[in-house]
């Protein structure tokens, strides 16, 4: 049995949703989380696969690969990563922002943004973006917050908040698109045989995107509670295809995650098969 996570978020539907909905192997076992609840599985040994932040790449270089070909990331505005904020971001600087304890690689990418390319450093602090929304809780003393999947597609600014798309603001400082996951494999499944059949239907559903999206977006919204032009326009954003451009925005990324001590230095990407 191959052990797959699945982020219960729209953004990966369009390569899960036909397992998860249609016709699923008898040898795959579906297990459901956030990013980071699917890391720490992974990192623990009780997940065999799963779409993966791109940080855990760096912090696992000797245990992890990834499925060669397949990310989630985007080219410009992603809509799922979003700051909302009371402050112009060169004013966070010792204000409290709230980063949600369900990312990983967002909030190294906020760091990023923020400390490295603004010189700005805030006081950060954790929430649970499904229980709270520190901006809308009059006594947080928070002056931004960071929101990431479909919460982040469902937020509307209030009177007196910007939202800034995290994957705009990387693309318009490096010129590269940005990679949020990846689809990790961990420890013996590496060269296990079921991988590389998983590997080849998730490649599969990548190259039928486009011609599916509509019936996907269908099943997707009751899912997820969106309506199904919503989803089809978010998915337009996302790029699941693992491209020479792709890896140079993961490498870029993984450079200044390593150069604020959020991930040791990584030598190589490893890719399979």
């Amino acid at each position: 049995m191959l052990r797959l996570g699945n982020i219960d978020y729209s953004n990966c539907y369009p390569i899960h949703g036909p397992i998860l909905d249609g016709i699923r192997p008898d040898w795959i076992e579906v297990v459901d989380g956030t990013p980071s609840e699917l890391n720490r599985l992974l990192a623990n040994g009780e997940l065999d696969i799963a779409p993966g932040s791109s940080i855990e790449l760096a912090r696992h270089a000797r245990e992890y690969a990834a499925l060669r070909g397949l990310c989630i990331g985007s080219a410009g505005p992603v809509e799922s990563i979003i700051l909302a904020t009371r402050l112009p971001l060169g004013d966070l600087d010792g204000r409290a922002v709230a980063l949600p304890t369900a990312s990983a690689t967002s909030r190294c990418l906020l760091r990023i943004l923020l400390e490295t390319r603004l010189g700005v450093t805030p006081a950060w602090e954790d929430f649970d973006q499904g229980k709270t929304d520190p901006l809308r809780s009059g006594d947080s003393g928070v002056d931004a917050a960071l929101f990431i999947g479909d919460v982040a597609l469902r937020r509307r600014p209030e009177p007196g908040e910007a939202h800034v798309d995290l994957g705009a603001a990387w693309t318009e400082w490096t010129g590269l698109p940005f990679v949020y996951a990846l689809w990790l494999v961990a420890g013996r499944a590496i060269e296990r045989s079921d991988t590389e059949a998983l590997h080849r239907l998730f490649l599969a559903h990548r190259d039928a995107v486009p011609a599916a999206a509509p019936d996907l977006a269908a099943v997707a919204g009751a899912r997820y509670g969106f309506a199904s032009a919503r989803l089809r326009s978010y998915w337009n954003r996302i790029r699941y295809d693992l491209d020479d451009q792709m890896l140079a925005g993961l490498r870029r990324f993984l450079d200044l995650a390593s150069e604020i001590g959020e991930a040791p230095p990584v030598a190589s990407i490893r890719l399979i098969p």
